[in-house]
Parts: C-alpha cells; structure tokens; sequence
C-alpha cells in the first residue's frame, strides 16, 4: 500500500504539533507501507523532525500515485490536501490536530485504532460533490465554497444572480458565499446558512451582511448553474476559494457549477455526520450540567 501523507508548511510549527507528526509517520510505518511526504512539508519541519522521519518515507515535488492520502492537522489542511489529490480519485483521510474539524474528524488520540481499521478493510468511503467556477477564462474548483468579497473597507456590493439564466435577486450585500453541503458547516454556516447533509444533492447561496433583510439563505439543486454579476464603486471585487482570496476588476464573469469530479473522504464505520454534529457543535450540551 502507498500513502502520501500531507500537513501544514506554516512556519514556527510548534514542537507538539511536529511530534504528532512524527508519531503518524511512525505509527504509518507500523504497516507494510510506502510513506510519501511532500517535500515542501518535509523542510519546513525542524531538523530534528527531519532526522527522525527521514528514514521513514520518500520525498515528491509531483503527486506519485497512492493509494490513500493523510491529512494531519485542521481543516485547512484537509482543503489544501483536497487540492493536491484534484481528480487523481484518491480517497483522503483527515487526522484533526487542529481545532474544530468538521473534515479531519478523525481525532488524533484514536490515530491508532483508525489506522487499523484502515489496513483490516473497516471503513466507508463519502462521495463529496465540489464547485467548479469559472472566472474569465481560468477555470477553478472548491471543496466548501467560493464567496464573492468587498475589499477591505469598501461600500457593499450589488451581486446580480442568475440560476440557469433565470433571474434571481440582486444582493445587496458585503458578499456572498456559495457553498456545497461540505462547505455548508464552514464559511456558508458562519454568515447563518443552513446545514446540509454531505450527500444532499444541493447547493447554498448565503449572503453576507445583506442591505435587505429579507435576503435570506438559499439552496437549490446542484445541478443548477449560478452566474454572477458584480458592481462596486472601488471597480474590484475579491473572490475566495476555500479561503484563497483574488482581486478581480467588476466586469469580471463568474459561473459556478458542480464539478464533473467528487472527492473521495474516508470515514471510520459508525461514526456518523450526525455525530460529529453533536461533538463540533456540542448539539444538545446543556451548560448547566458540570
């Protein structure tokens, strides 16, 4: 078996953070595997790290194929190992060393017994649908979502939105998000979008600090095609992908649509989205209670 394991390249990585690495690194190596690291991950650890994984794993500027890919960290990390695996239909296991961790929901103190359940065959695999966007003439994807941004201090925008060339509404707003049922507990949840389940077949459009208060939440069918047309008085817009923000002038066209890809998400056997609702967002915890 081949495993490409990924993680954050932020500089100053803390010592605890590098030692659960390590110890993924090692625990990975207790199995007849092939350990892959990005190189770009690999030398922002400090040397000490380096030595003690070095004899553990290969090193890759360009993606080998593998059979599963390890995110350890956040949920950022989880998005930028998303981007890395693309189309290549390679199924992606999130370890969350981070905080929240709606997409590395496999906590790090069950490393182990995940591990195992990974080499004995004991897991699901979740289809999640992606956005594709095009911007002009580039062509983008996004596993949460794409949201359409004022720039800094600048007056709201007008959002004119088409769905399948229909007229929708014209948003006043500092922004909106449109997110798929993934990206619906991040970004889209935050500005007071619902929660979808990650099969739902659908798509969400949030705005932002709307002018109207009667713009609210919407969600429509994913494969909807959504055009949008912005003004601004700075002339620019900022467009987000998963938290990686552009500028772009306001004559700039915007179509989002379902990807024609899924990505693959590895989940442990029994350990449901509604659960990790209840633990995330601790539905049901009454503080009274100590």
């Amino acid at each position: 078996m081949k495993i490409a394991l990924f993680g954050s390249t932020f500089p100053n990585y803390t010592p605890k953070a590098e030692a659960q690495v390590v110890e993924v690194c090692e625990a990975v190596k207790q199995y007849p595997v092939e350990l892959y690291l990005p190189d770009t991950f690999f030398y922002s650890l400090s040397h000490a790290a380096q030595d003690q994984i070095r004899p553990l794993c290969l090193l890759f500027d360009l993606l080998p194929p593998v059979d599963l890919a390890l995110s350890v960290g956040g949920d950022g990390t989880f998005l930028r190992t998303a981007a890395a695996v693309g189309n290549l239909d390679i199924p992606v296991l999130g370890i969350n060393t981070g905080r929240l961790g709606f997409l590395a929901d496999v906590n790090f103190g069950d490393l182990k017994e995940t591990l195992h359940e990974i080499f004995t065959g004991e897991y699901e695999i979740e289809e999640r649908s992606l956005l594709e966007i095009a911007v002009d003439e580039e062509i983008f994807r996004a596993l949460n979502e794409v949201a359409i941004l004022k720039q800094d201090t600048a007056s709201m925008l007008t959002i004119h939105t088409y769905i399948n060339n229909d007229f929708l509404t014209s948003y006043q707003a500092d922004g909106l998000v449109v997110a798929t049922p993934t990206g619906s507990t991040a970004y889209s949840l935050s500005v007071g979008g619902p929660i979808l389940v990650p099969s739902s077949p659908s798509i969400v459009l949030s705005p932002i600090a709307p002018h109207n208060l009667t713009s609210r939440p919407l969600v429509v069918q994913d494969d909807a095609r959504i055009k949008l047309i912005i003004e601004s008085r700075s002339n620019s817009f900022l467009v987000s992908l998963d938290g990686q923000s552009q500028v772009y002038h306001v004559r700039t066209g915007i179509e989002v649509q379902k990807a024609d890809y899924t990505l693959k998400v590895v989940k442990r056997k029994k350990h449901t989205f509604y659960e990790t609702l209840r633990d995330k967002l601790m539905w049901g915890v009454d503080v009274r209670k100590k």
